[in-house]
């Protein structure tokens, strides 16, 4: 009987640690570390950034680690926190348009450096049907002369339809 409360508090907690909160989601074990030393990488769209309504950036994975899902939205979080290292994130882009919803994921490589924010936005080409997305980086805090700079990546062979 103790062995099941134990298995079940545990699976609580693992839950917990990892949880999806109000679209923000701790990547990485152990206790949550303070800004300077963390990174974040945060979806953003800027009609109705993180909303209910179907027009948003989220991020789904991290190194192949699906990001826990936010009930009522879609997959995913709209910000996640990270140690520093280099991260494949994969993104869903939703975009709501004469009541059709239309989807388009892509796979980012992000250089997180710790105290640096990197906001990942999209741009869509009305001419191509194409969806591109971008990485604007900044400090989380204001301390020192901080660099968040990505590197930049020209190599791309394909770029993301609309589905």
């Amino acid at each position: 009987m103790h062995a099941i409360k134990l298995f079940g508090t545990s699976f609580v907690l693992l839950l917990v640690g990892c949880a999806n909160i109000n679209g923000y989601v701790k990547m990485y074990q152990g206790n949550e570390v303070t800004p300077n030393m963390k990174s974040i990488i945060k979806g953003v769209y800027g009609y109705r950034d993180g909303s209910l309504a179907n027009e948003m950036v989220r991020i789904v994975e991290v190194n192949g680690r699906k990001v826990p899902h936010q009930w009522g939205v879609a997959e995913g979080a709209n910000m996640v926190s990270v140690l520093p290292g280099t991260y494949t994130v994969k993104v869903l882009w939703v975009h709501g348009y004469q009541s059709i919803d239309y989807y388009s994921y892509d796979t980012l490589k992000i250089v997180a450096k710790p105290n640096c924010t990197y906001n990942i936005h999209s741009k869509i080409s009305v001419k191509n049907q194409d969806v591109y997305f971008g990485v604007i980086s900044f400090p989380s805090m204001e301390i020192g002369n901080q660099n968040c700079d990505q590197p930049i990546e020209l190599d791309r062979e394909t770029t993301p339809k609309l589905i």
